[in-house]
Parts: C-alpha cells; structure tokens; sequence
C-alpha cells in the first residue's frame, strides 16, 4: 500500500493478528496436538504467541519494505510516515499538542516516521532476547532520524532497514517457541502500559497498537490467573479504544492518562 493508493481513497493499513483474528476467525482448524517439541496451538496461551509471532513478522516485513523502496523509483514514499501528521483536525496553535510536544529529532514540517510496529513490540522483544533487541534498537532509532528528513538517504535506510528485518527475523524465530505465563503476561501489560507517555506521544497508530495489545495480553492472563478486578481492567481497557474512534480527534495527553489507570488495576 502506497500514498498514492491511500491519497485514491484506500484506507492506510494497520494489523495485529491475534486481534484481527479474533474478529475474523480463523478458516482453518488447529491441530489438537502440535509435533513433539513445538508449542500447542491450542494451549492456554497460543493468542498471546500469536500476538507476538504476528508483530515480530510484521515489523520484519515493514523492515524489508523499507528497505525495498529505498532503492526503488518513488522515494521517499509517504506511506511510511505518520498519516495523521499531516491529516488532522486544524486547531489554535494554543490548543494544537503537536506543537505543545515539539519536534524532537526533526525539523518542524518533516513528516515522522511512523514507527508504530515497534513502539510496543519492543516490550517483548527485550523480554526473549535483549541483545537482539537492544540492537534493533539502535536501529530503528536510526530508521526514524532518516525517514523523518525531507529528502532520506537512500542507502543510509536500506542498510538500517536490512539490518533491522533481520534482527526482526531473529525475534520471530525466538518468539514462536517461547513459553508463555501468567507471570510474562502480566509483566508485558505493565511495562506496556507503564510506556503511557511514550507511546501515547507516537501518535494515533502507536495508540491503536497499544489497545489491540492490552486487550489480547489481558485476554490471555484473565483467562488463566483470573484476576478479581477482571471488570474494571476490562472498563479501563475499553476506554483505550473509545478514544481511538475518531484519530484525527486524537489526544496523547487522554490516551496516557487512560493507559495509566489501566497500569494502577494491574496487580
């Protein structure tokens, strides 16, 4: 998906498998034991793997893609930048957050880039390999301070951007055979949730990201550790996606301030 078709009228593309799942089932049946040695897909915790295998492959992708226009005609290709920097609702400086937060690493008018597919991934991949992930890092910051000029490098992001599918390679592969448990999962919804500030100041993307995670986290550590506050985190987490109905709308400020009465229900 590129500018061109967004700016025809297709929407942008978001994803996250184990919420996208859960909306349209999958059409194929599972296996009610999977080989020796391999987690069972049907085990307790296998939408929380799939949450994590699914953002590992999906920034592994998006790496790759970067990295595949760099050296392509179109560039830089708008379509890997934060939409909603450009298409927002218009309001008084005043009342503009945008300009309230600054323009940290770039130049005000640059596009950023939209680094939502590893704004909260990088939660777990610190939790499974924090070598690997330490090193993405460095390159995805990388990433970032390159596609967020008005004219990127070209060969300066298809280097960063290899670079970083591979790693995100190594983390699929770590991520699909890691065992999961109520002690993971309630650490990933707080650190997630922890990130308040951070994420909620990625913008509307990061955002969504965010919600989709806490909800399929909270699903899979509800279902087995049976928390007694269960209808209050559902409340809090709920809030996270009423205000994602409208992005253009969309307030960090709210955001994190609901992200973090989630955090304060998590025990």
């Amino acid at each position: 998906m590129d500018h061109e078709m967004i700016a025809a009228g297709h929407p942008d593309l978001y994803f996250e498998l184990d919420s996208f799942s859960s909306v349209m089932p999958r059409h194929w049946k599972t296996p009610r034991e999977s080989a020796p040695g391999t987690p069972a897909e049907n085990d307790a915790w296998s939408g929380l793997r799939d949450w994590g295998t699914g953002q590992a492959v999906q920034l592994r992708a998006s790496m790759e893609r970067i990295a595949w226009r760099a050296k392509g005609k179109n560039w830089p290709e708008y379509s890997e930048l934060q939409c909603f920097a450009c298409h927002h609702s218009l309001t008084a400086p005043e009342q503009s957050w945008r300009q309230e937060r600054g323009y940290p690493g770039r130049r005000p008018g640059d596009s950023p880039w939209n680094g939502s597919r590893y704004a909260v991934f990088r939660e777990l991949a610190h939790q499974v390999d924090n070598d690997a992930a330490a090193r993405l890092d460095d390159q995805v910051v990388q990433i970032a301070k390159l596609l967020s000029q008005l004219n990127p490098d070209r060969e300066g992001v298809a280097a960063a951007a290899a670079s970083g599918a591979s790693l995100s390679g190594q983390l699929a592969a770590r991520i699909e055979t890691q065992p999961y448990d109520a002690a993971m999962t309630l650490r990933l919804l707080q650190r997630i949730s922890n990130d308040a500030d951070e994420i909620s100041n990625e913008g509307e993307r990061a955002a969504e990201q965010a919600a989709m995670a806490l909800d399929s986290l909270f699903i899979a550590w509800s279902g087995n550790a049976k928390p007694a506050n269960d209808t209050e985190i559902r409340a809090a987490i709920n809030g996270l996606f009423q205000q994602l109905e409208n992005p253009s709308a969309y307030n960090p400020a709210d955001f994190a301030r609901q992200m973090r009465k989630v955090n304060s229900l998590l025990k």
